[in-house]
């Protein structure tokens, strides 16, 4: 039987046999009685009535439930009759192959967004108006250095979105569960701790997104995407209310589908 366990304060350094005696002790059984654990929730509590720092865990663990003792019975303890599902997420693209969306920004909406549809078949293409992240990282440190600022690539354009260089918290007002525990698996997949998945306030590192936003660009390409920098949406073309094309550095390309993902900045797109 599985039990969800809420509310375990453990060490920072806890480890495996830290958890599972945590857990037994909450159960008032013997650690025999114990299968796996799993880890679905952490945040840290470093309240001043705490002696230091601890983590707060919820865990799912399977346990023989007629060798638990009755006290067990409390508000913070849940039995399970299944294994909780998050809700099933998928992309169709309803003309894969046949002609292929815009997606304009190449932040983490964008990014996921193209990604999405690579894995449909859709062979999106990506234009971004900043550079690459490798390259735009020498940019913004020409402009954090010396005050230079390339007006197209900067703090706020580019691969990677405006948080880039914001340590990569990853915060959404969103409540969808399903997507956002796909795009974490996503970024996991990519090369993001796996902690992502059970952390309260996850957040990825810039440093490291240095290396994982490329890895998402590349799975893109790989699955037949294409993505373009230096290149900024100039116009929609639309005729009697129906997307026709866009226009992207002067070039016109026929498309029904655009996803605009240009963030908070795109002053341009907003002027539009």
């Amino acid at each position: 039987m599985l039990l969800n366990i809420r509310q375990l304060s453990v060490p920072l350094t806890y480890d495996e046999q830290v958890l599972r005696t945590t857990v037994a002790k909450r159960l008032g059984c013997e650690l025999s009685v114990l299968g796996p654990i799993e880890v679905t929730r952490r945040s840290l509590d470093a309240r001043p009535r705490n002696p230091e720092p601890v983590y707060v865990l919820s865990v799912m663990v399977d346990v023989e439930l007629d060798r638990l003792p009755s006290k067990t019975t409390r508000r913070d303890i849940e039995i399970l009759y299944k294994a909780p599902e998050f809700e099933s997420v998928q992309v169709v693209a309803a003309n894969a192959g046949k002609e292929r969306p815009i997606v304009v920004g190449a932040g983490p909406a964008g990014l996921m967004a193209a990604l999405e549809l690579a894995i449909a078949g859709a062979k999106p293409i990506l234009v971004e108006r900043g550079d690459d992240a490798v390259s735009r990282s020498g940019t913004v440190n020409a402009f954090w250095k010396d005050g230079l600022l390339d007006p197209e690539s900067n703090v706020l354009y580019g691969e990677g979105g405006a948080g880039l260089f914001s340590d990569g918290k990853l915060t959404a007002r969103s409540k969808d569960k399903g997507r956002l525990r796909r795009f974490f698996q996503h970024l996991v997949e990519s090369g993001a701790s796996p902690d992502i998945l059970i952390d309260a306030e996850p957040h990825i590192g810039s440093d490291q997104l240095l290396q994982l936003v490329p890895a998402i660009r590349n799975k893109i390409m790989e699955l037949g995407g294409e993505v373009r920098f230096r290149a900024r949406l100039d116009d929609l073309k639309i005729e009697k209310g129906v997307l026709r094309g866009v226009v992207v550095n002067g070039e016109e390309l026929e498309c029904s589908s655009c996803i605009l993902a240009v963030g908070h900045s795109a002053r341009d797109v907003y002027q539009m």
